[in-house]
């Protein structure tokens, strides 16, 4: 009999661990406020996180895809996604693809920013068309935010596609252990004398295109000591050039350094790769502030994390070719009125 009801008090035991475990599970909402996505890519997506340890919510999945191509109409997408953002239950909000819309929404952002200000912090995931959404987070609410990769489009989704290439080598882990660890790059290459310094900031920015957009409209925002992180995908090197001439003459737009990602296609031959580095090359001999190169976030097979409206640190020694990157890991915590910080260690 004693054995018997050791056995059970055993049973108990792991029952209770293994359920204490599984409410313990971290939720990832995914949400779409762009380009139409592929919905039967959807279970594929859940599973991933589902391996890897999450679950998944995707109350913010809402599609009837508008005349553009949108998920939806301008409104249901600003509604959709400021009710995510004043979520207290949402505390990773991961956007499934981006595209082209998500800049139409920020008259509805910005009116709803005091009552999203009210509410638990949340970390957006995302790049590309996703930029507008962070430079909102980041410039309005105060919330550091992951340029990473989408949940369509990674290492984790590649591994299922072999004909889908983009960020195929970053995956879900690498977003956590940026968020959780920090992040510490080799492989800056500084393009001016001024870079050669060092530098450090506040990092800011992502998708070119998206960065451009906001120029001269009442919502324009940069932050004070800016170090903009800057890609792109689909513009000509002449077209780049043009773009960096507008940055060496708009007269209120004077970040501390910049750093360029990715800009060439993900099939680029080698000359294609030179002549975009080339361009940048010239932008950085013209520029007053330190100007890097790291072609290793963006539209590409590799697509590392960074942390937007967050420390920066970016230091080189003589005697080496490159610099490095760091930033401080992400302390997440999740309740009502509770902000993101950054936890800066050493």
């Amino acid at each position: 009999m004693k054995k018997l009801c050791y056995l059970m008090w055993i049973i108990l035991l792991v029952v209770s661990e293994a359920a204490i475990a599984t409410d313990n599970k971290e939720t990832v909402y995914l949400i779409a406020s762009s380009t139409q996505y592929d919905e039967q890519v959807v279970p594929k997506i859940i599973k991933m996180f589902n391996e890897k340890g999450y679950d998944v919510n995707t109350k913010y999945l809402d599609q009837q895809v508008s005349d553009l191509g949108y998920v939806n109409t301008d409104k249901v997408r600003a509604e959709t996604l400021i009710a995510a953002l004043k979520d207290n239950d949402v505390k990773y909000l991961w956007f499934l693809k981006g595209g082209g819309g998500a800049f139409n929404l920020f008259p509805e952002l910005y009116r709803s920013k005091d009552e999203i200000k009210n509410t638990s912090s949340k970390i957006v995931i995302g790049f590309s068309d996703v930029t507008a959404v962070h430079y909102f987070v980041n410039n309005y609410l105060g919330w550091p935010s992951m340029h990473a990769i989408i949940a369509a489009s990674n290492k984790d989704m590649y591994a299922v596609n072999k004909e889908n290439k983009m960020n195929m080598n970053n995956g879900v882990d690498d977003v956590f252990n940026a968020i959780k660890k920090g992040i510490n790059y080799d492989g800056l290459i500084p393009l001016n004398n001024q870079a050669k310094k060092g530098v450090s900031g506040i990092l800011n920015g992502g998708n070119l295109t998206l960065v451009q957009s906001f120029f001269s409209t009442e919502y324009e925002k940069h932050p004070p000591d800016e170090i903009l992180a800057i890609e792109d995908v689909g513009v000509t090197y002449r077209q780049l050039d043009r773009t960096l001439h507008q940055l060496e003459y708009k007269k209120d737009f004077q970040p501390k350094a910049i750093i360029f990602g990715q800009f060439y296609s993900l099939n680029a031959t080698d000359a294609d790769k030179l002549i975009f580095k080339t361009t940048i090359e010239e932008f950085a001999n013209r520029y007053a502030a330190p100007v890097y190169y790291y072609p290793y976030f963006g539209h590409g097979e590799t697509n590392d994390p960074l942390i937007l409206a967050a420390p920066v640190n970016i230091q080189c020694e003589q005697s080496q070719e490159y610099c490095q990157l760091t930033q401080p890991m992400l302390e997440v915590k999740l309740h009502n009125k509770n902000q993101l910080t950054l936890k800066v260690e050493g």
